[in-house]
């Protein structure tokens, strides 16, 4: 059961003026993850079961610990990660441990601090009467900051949402969410970085519980099911839903597979009708394949090969890229147009997802 929230009193909240802010020197953000997650920053990961969350986690923690890397992303030195667990047995996380380091699918940096900058709280190692972490709780949170202090962590992973949560009265409630969003806020001003890995709803169409949750994180990632998935591990298309900085060729979304090598990413990136470049040639809004190149950050090959890509698999008509930039031209030269040429083409350039 949630436990109401505590009244806070405001009268020591400090204000800035615009004159000391801008005089402000800040510490370097570094990143923890790059290119997606910055120090301070909270992601949210979610997928099906049996997807990968749980291997994509433990391999980030392994790279963020020793300054290493997973698949195209690396950790810029050795962070201290705190790994909460709320389901999972002791034994199999070491095995997937092992299978990781043995297949060399985390590349380990050259601060090799895996055994000391890597700890894990997990459910199943206490005695059955202890009380575990709850997120909704006040007690819960508290002890589970507490934790953070003591070991000193930098980066504080919570796999999964789920199972740290069992307070939770409706999950599709957005005033359900407000103690958990309010932990998630007091991490950030704590200086933590924080990733909440959580489940997708039975028809995979989004995650569990209110989108409200959502405006918390700075990035949202979907690990979603490829069209061709490996038999037998973790495989899945990272798609990044929200991400509040400039866009990287390392973020596309490709195929991940965890193989008996260590992660495979495929070098063909995956397009659908969500596609940003797709979208970006339907708005309207450019109209040549260099604006999109400037709109977007990607290379003006990756641009190319996606319209191309997106014309093989009927997601663009032959010649409808050429047609959509003369449309946009003649909008442009004849901004009167602009609402019949747009009302064929509803789409907004400006919330393409990555």
């Amino acid at each position: 059961m949630s436990r109401p929230a505590v009244e806070r009193p405001v009268d020591r909240l400090v204000s800035i003026s615009a004159g000391d802010l801008l005089a402000r020197s800040f510490p370097e953000r570094r990143y923890v993850i790059d290119p997606w997650l910055r120090s301070g920053e909270t992601a949210l990961v979610w997928a099906a079961s049996g997807i990968g969350k749980t291997m994509l986690s433990l391999s980030l923690a392994m790279a963020m610990a020793t300054g290493g890397g997973a698949g195209t992303w690396k950790s810029d030195r050795p962070w201290k990660i705190l790994y909460v667990d709320g389901e999972m047995h002791q034994q199999d996380i070491k095995d997937r441990l092992v299978m990781l380091k043995e297949t060399e699918a985390v590349a380990i940096g050259p601060h090799a601090g895996i055994a000391d900058n890597l700890v894990f709280v997990n459910r199943q190692g206490q005695v059955p009467e202890a009380v575990f972490y709850d997120l909704t709780t006040t007690d819960g949170q508290t002890a589970l900051l507490d934790m953070c202090k003591m070991v000193g962590a930098e980066v504080l992973i919570l796999d999964n949402f789920t199972t740290l949560s069992e307070g939770l009265e409706d999950e599709n409630a957005s005033t359900s969410f407000k103690a958990i969003q309010s932990f998630l806020l007091t991490t950030k001003q704590m200086g933590l970085t924080t990733i909440l890995v959580h489940h997708a709803r039975k028809d995979g169409n989004a995650f569990r519980g209110s989108a409200s949750i959502e405006v918390t994180f700075e990035v949202v990632l979907e690990l979603q099911k490829p069209a061709i998935a490996r038999v037998g591990g973790a495989s899945f298309v990272p798609r990044f839903g929200k991400f509040r900085q400039k866009t990287d060729e390392r973020l596309l979304p490709r195929t991940w597979s965890l193989t008996d090598d260590g992660w495979e990413v495929s070098d063909e990136v995956a397009v659908d009708e969500d596609d940003p470049v797709v979208r970006c040639v339907k708005s309207l809004e450019f109209i040549s394949q260099q604006e999109i190149v400037k709109h977007t950050g990607l290379s003006k090959g990756t641009v190319s090969k996606r319209i191309k890509k997106a014309t093989e698999m009927g997601l663009l008509k032959p010649d409808e890229a050429g047609e959509c930039f003369a449309s946009a031209r003649r909008i442009r030269e004849t901004p009167e147009i602009d609402g019949l040429e747009q009302s064929e083409h509803d789409f907004d350039a400006k919330t393409s997802h990555f």
